[in-house]
């Protein structure tokens, strides 16, 4: 499980709970957040290397990735780098060339976190940032819903949460490497949200020879708090679908 910008290991909620009857579970601290510590990481490069030590390390190869916005670019740059480590990747709005699909509240929030940074506000411009990332096209944000310990670990890791950004919403990984994918994927979206995140998801699958591409009712960017069981049932399909077809 790789966490979006401004999550933790901690902040999955009931997904892990729910993942864990169908095999092991791991989960953790990006490097530059919290318990991991380090210093802020302005590459997803460096957090695919982080993922592959992980999954070295824990002997867990190979296994199903999934990760979520931020997460997700990693996941995918997993498979594309590391493709022995990789059984099946499940990712969630990635944000894969997301400035080709301009959504102007979108842009007038980059502007004001960018500002914020600017001046040193990191735990403000996380917020800013995320309480755009998570909201919904029939209005407000799941932001405003989550734990407050998950909004305070977002505030304090504010300068990680502004190079994820960074890192993850241009061209990275590039077409030509994603076309490289034997893994199977699966893109998945959120019903609940804004319009331009349908033809983002549906350009990534394009891009990827083995991905497909899922609808999750009741959620948008969110989708660990707002629908963590039909997530983990997604995983789960794509753990036994990849067990099929490797003959496992």
């Amino acid at each position: 499980m790789i966490p979006p910008a401004g999550a933790t290991a901690s902040t999955w909620g009931p997904l892990v709970g729910d993942l864990a009857g169908a095999g092991r579970v791991i989960a953790y601290d990006r490097r530059g957040y919290t318990r991991s510590g380090g210093e802020v990481v302005r590459s997803a490069a460096e957090h695919t290397g982080d993922a592959t030590a992980v999954l070295d390390t824990l002997e867990a190869r190979p296994a199903v990735v999934a990760g979520t916005s931020a997460g997700a670019t990693v996941a995918l740059d997993l498979a594309v780098r590391q493709p022995d480590l990789v059984r099946a990747v499940v990712v969630h709005e990635a944000a894969w060339r997301a400035l080709r699909h301009p959504d102007a509240s979108g842009l007038g929030a980059l502007a004001r976190m960018q500002w914020l940074a600017w001046r040193g506000r990191y735990g403000e411009a996380a917020e800013t940032l995320l309480r755009w990332v998570y909201a919904y096209r029939d209005g407000g944000s799941a932001w405003d819903a989550f734990p407050g310990q998950w909004r305070q670990t977002a505030r304090e890791n504010g300068r990680s949460v502004v190079a994820d950004l960074k890192s993850s919403m241009g061209g990275y990984p590039r077409g030509q490497d994603l076309a490289t994918i034997t893994a199977p994927v699966v893109c998945t979206y959120g019903s609940r949200s804004r319009s331009y995140m349908r033809p983002l998801t549906r350009s990534l699958a394009r891009a990827v020879p083995t991905a497909s591409v899922r609808e999750i009712d009741g959620t948008a960017h969110a989708v660990p708090f707002d629908a963590p069981g039909s997530f983990a049932q997604v995983i789960v399909e794509a753990m036994r679908s990849s067990e099929v077809r490797s003959g496992t």
